[in-house]
């Protein structure tokens, strides 16, 4: 318990030290709560006028959309807020920032995941969470405890799975010392997997992304479950299933984090 609570507490102080250092700069804030809101927006408008115009997008209607979009930029957001520091691991490899880590008698993927709170990242959530009430609202969805519990189950995994995913792309730098446009790719995988339902795609597409690049898992099969579009004979929500599919992929990326620090050659001379 003492070791929990010292761990507990390291993690309180950055948090707190990165929030003062990031309102060191409030007009920044603003800018970002701006250009984000701005941004998901005008997505969320063009699924709106591509419905408009072809009746369903994959078989869903608007009010589905609504309420998959909503999921999809809140996961974003809770991800950009608690892993952005994974987006810049090449910087650190090549400059041996991991060096600090290396010298300091703590766990080093705790150093690494709680050295960057991100509080730019909760200015992704707020569009998100407008349009997410819209979409419940739009659906008809019951607020009760099991729906806010399958909610937070989903969120939960989805930002696990995305985390994991960066945290696989950031990894390999630790061999090719840059990974931008691979992560870059990735960022636009997302996008395309999780805000619109995979059965767009072709069969394939939507077994890659089902069973071997779990992303249809951050948003669409435990929504589609809660909307009761699912046909699924699987006795376990669809969102506990996400949850698992989160903590899995999260505990592989943390492992291949630590093989890859063995190959980790700090800034030499």
């Amino acid at each position: 318990m003492k070791t929990l609570r010292y761990y507990a507490s390291v993690a309180v102080m950055f948090t707190k030290l990165s929030i003062q250092s990031e309102l060191e700069y409030p007009f920044m804030l603003i800018g970002h709560v701006l250009a984000n809101s701005i941004q998901w927006v005008i997505g969320f408008a063009t699924i709106k006028f591509v419905v408009d115009q072809f009746g369903t997008i994959g078989g869903w209607g608007y009010e589905s959309l609504a309420f998959l979009y909503g999921m999809s930029v809140l996961s974003h957001g809770l991800a950009v807020v608690f892993f952005i520091q994974t987006w810049y691991m090449s910087y650190m490899v090549i400059e041996g920032e991991f060096d600090r880590y290396l010298l300091r008698p703590m766990n080093l993927i705790f150093q690494f995941l709680f050295q960057d709170f991100n509080l730019i990242g909760f200015t992704d959530m707020i569009p998100g969470l407008m349009v997410f009430v819209y979409g419940c609202m739009k659906v008809r969805l019951t607020v009760n405890l099991t729906n806010i519990l399958l909610i937070l189950c989903t969120l939960a995994g989805g930002t696990l799975i995305r985390g994991a995913v960066w945290m696989f792309c950031g990894t390999m730098s630790f061999w090719t010392k840059s990974t931008a446009n691979f992560t870059d790719m990735v960022g636009e995988l997302f996008e395309r997997v999780s805000m619109y339902p995979i059965t767009i795609y072709p069969k394939w597409a939507q077994i890659l992304f089902t069973f071997l690049l779990p992303l249809a898992w951050i948003t669409f099969w435990p929504v589609k479950d809660m909307l009761g579009l699912a046909d699924s004979v699987i006795p376990v929500p669809m969102a506990v299933i996400t949850l698992a599919v989160g903590l899995l992929m999260f505990s592989a990326s943390c492992a291949f984090f630590r093989v890859g620090m063995g190959n980790y050659e700090s800034a030499g001379s």
